[in-house]
């Protein structure tokens, strides 16, 4: 099935995308806690019969298999680390890899290994083998203490053969005669729920026998957790709305907090990636785990885009609510540069501190009026955000370009609004002519890509009653959408050339974002509460990651990271917890205090401060 096939990629590569730090961490706690490699592979029988690797976190010491293929409860072989992940699952993870090679599906029978494929009657393994095996199914839940069953029984061996096989193969064969996206998605909604609350499902598509020894009670229904009046689609509703503020009860405020903290977290590891480790292209036959490593971390361009877009949504978004109030204007414009500056002016002294500490930076030679990157004028330049068009970007922290778009963006955006708003056609006409002057002096790549922030700022008024498939369906295409960029390679600058694409990635993006509905406050406080605070550093993250890196770099006397160690990998991690650490501290005297600020320079000048505006979404850039 093509589309179950693409439903796997994509949420395999956003999985791992999403959970590379905690399996960097996994993966450096288990080479430390015991000797032996941090992967465990074991042959396994996949589809039509064919014979694959799967590939685990190592849970038990070294030559364990010696002593039997079946894991018990509280096994003797198992390590201190071994224990807690298999109670967890977490060593189930890394097969995320192989679903993206194609040997296995996310929802499908559980892939055995050849010694026990030899006990299938005939005809059921025709039917079990016709399907790539899967991380989980119906059985897997249900199996969730099938170590437990084994331990309590007199035979190990001769108890999984003879009765939990057969009950786990009836569920195969059921599945594969039941098997859909909608049954997939309900099966991975059970499993997440069984990993977080210790329990097997309620209950099952089909019926089975109670195993001996065991706490499952099997009957016929559909799974209780589903609510037998799910809405798991409706007719799309689109409607225009006459402002773009969001309530408690958007999914849409914690969605954006969440997504601009991980695109910062992604720019800044994928940097990191480039820094310390050798060149994809310069290995002739690179690991498997920096593979990996290199795919989750090659986003950073749709992550950029991603910012476009959002702040299109936030800072356009706000400025349509206000216009026409008092102040208006002056108003966007202090929250602007303060958004800005607040964070740029620490940033160029600790980078000025930087340079001067590795040697960059030669304090007994001013430089006033050069085009150097350490030049007064190059930092007053990237303050005006003329960076990249007239000056390079100040102490060569490369993704500082990106707001050189930003700061125009800010300019353009309320021209265009004066032009199109209803009122004398002179000073429409005027901001009409000043917007396409400001236009025709900016390179061709900032104009081009202002579509996108457009898009986001149109799109904050918008909003898309969908049901639960369609809304899924739409994160799907979203997330297929940037593996295939990924995959063709589209991770580096914006330019012309990569605008078709990522006009298509914004649209999908922003239908995902118009149509993610309404929820109980308190059932999105977790995702809030993460979300408010990865976005409440992100800005500092962004614009520090560089100096950071490089600051770390100096203290490594510039020596790559061996792709040959799997323990490279933990210290990458550490590298990366470094730089996050450090940024987030250095917010809370600055980014953190964007709000008293404006406050406070508001509060300062003359007239009547605009009308009370909403609190910002969480973690609004505006």
């Amino acid at each position: 099935m093509l589309i179950k096939r693409l439903f796997d990629i994509v949420a395999a590569a956003a999985g791992l995308l999403l959970l590379a730090p905690l399996m960097l961490a996994v993966a450096a706690w288990i080479k430390l806690d015991s000797a032996g490699p941090v992967l465990y592979r074991q042959r396994r029988v996949g589809r039509n019969g064919v014979q694959f690797l799967i590939i685990k976190f190592r849970t038990m010491h070294a030559s364990a298999e010696d002593a039997g293929l079946l894991s018990l409860a509280d096994d003797a072989r198992a390590t201190r680390a071994g224990l807690l992940l298999r109670r967890h699952k977490l060593d189930e993870l890394p097969q995320l890899l192989n679903v993206l090679r194609g040997e296995m599906s996310l929802v499908g029978p559980r892939p055995e290994v050849p010694r026990y494929v030899a006990h299938y009657p005939p005809a059921v393994r025709d039917i079990v083998l016709s399907v790539r095996p899967g991380i989980t199914d119906w059985a897997a839940i249900h199996f969730r203490d099938e170590g437990e069953i084994l331990r309590r029984a007199a035979d190990p061996e001769r108890t999984y053969v003879q009765q939990v096989l057969p009950v786990k193969l009836d569920y195969y064969v059921r599945y594969v005669q039941q098997r859909g996206l909608a049954t997939d998605l309900r099966i991975l909604l059970h499993t997440v729920g069984a990993l977080l609350s210790g329990r097997p499902a309620p209950a099952t598509p089909h019926g089975a026998a109670p195993v001996p020894g065991g706490r499952h009670a099997m009957h016929a229904g559909t799974p209780a957790a589903m609510p037998a009046n799910a809405r798991t689609g409706r007719r799309p509703r689109l409607r225009l709305l006459a402002e773009s503020r969001l309530g408690p009860h958007d999914w849409q405020s914690p969605l954006i907090a969440l997504l601009r903290g991980l695109a910062a977290l992604q720019v800044a590891a994928a940097h990191l990636r480039a820094q310390v480790f050798p060149g994809l292209s310069t290995l002739q036959e690179p690991p498997l785990w920096y593979l990996g490593l290199s795919f989750v971390t090659g986003f950073a361009h749709q992550a950029v885009v991603v910012f476009f877009v959002l702040s299109g949504w936030l800072v356009g978004g706000s400025l349509l609510d206000r216009i026409g109030t008092p102040h208006a204007i002056r108003d966007y414009a202090i929250d602007r540069v303060t958004r800005l500056w607040i964070v740029l002016l620490p940033a160029f002294v600790l980078m000025l501190l930087l340079g001067l500490a590795t040697g960059e930076l030669d304090a007994g030679q001013a430089r006033l009026a050069d085009a150097s990157p350490w030049s007064l004028a190059t930092l007053l330049g990237n303050l005006a955000g003329v960076q990249t068009m007239a000056v390079p970007a100040f102490g060569g922290n490369f993704p500082l370009w990106s707001l050189a778009y930003e700061t125009w963006y800010y300019a353009l955006f309320p021209l265009l609004v004066f032009a199109m708003r209803p009122g004398d056609t002179r000073w429409r006409l005027a901001a009409a002519a000043a917007a396409v002057a400001l236009a025709f002096c900016l390179s061709a790549g900032i104009v081009l890509y202002f579509l996108v922030w457009l898009m986001g700022a149109a799109a904050s008024r918008v909003r898309l009653d969908i049901g639960r498939v369609q809304r899924g369906a739409c994160w799907l295409l979203f997330g297929a959408l940037a593996v295939v960029l990924r995959l063709q390679g589209q991770d580096g600058d914006v330019d012309g050339r990569a605008l078709a694409p990522d006009l298509l990635y914004s649209a999908v993006f922003l239908v995902c974002l118009c149509g993610a509905g309404r929820r109980d406050p308190a059932a999105m406080r977790p995702l809030a509460a993460a979300g408010a605070f990865l976005a409440g550093f992100s800005f500092t993250l962004y614009v520090l990651h560089v100096p950071l890196l490089r600051m770390l770099w100096a203290y490594r006397g510039g020596a790559l990271l061996s792709t040959g160690d799997p323990a490279s990998i933990a210290v990458y991690a550490a590298m990366l917890a470094i730089v996050v650490s450090l940024s987030y501290l250095i917010h809370l005297p600055f980014e953190a205090q964007t709000a008293r600020l404006r406050r406070f320079i508001k509060q300062l000048l003359p007239g009547r401060v605009g009308s009370k505006l909403r609190a910002p979404a969480a973690g609004e850039a505006g």
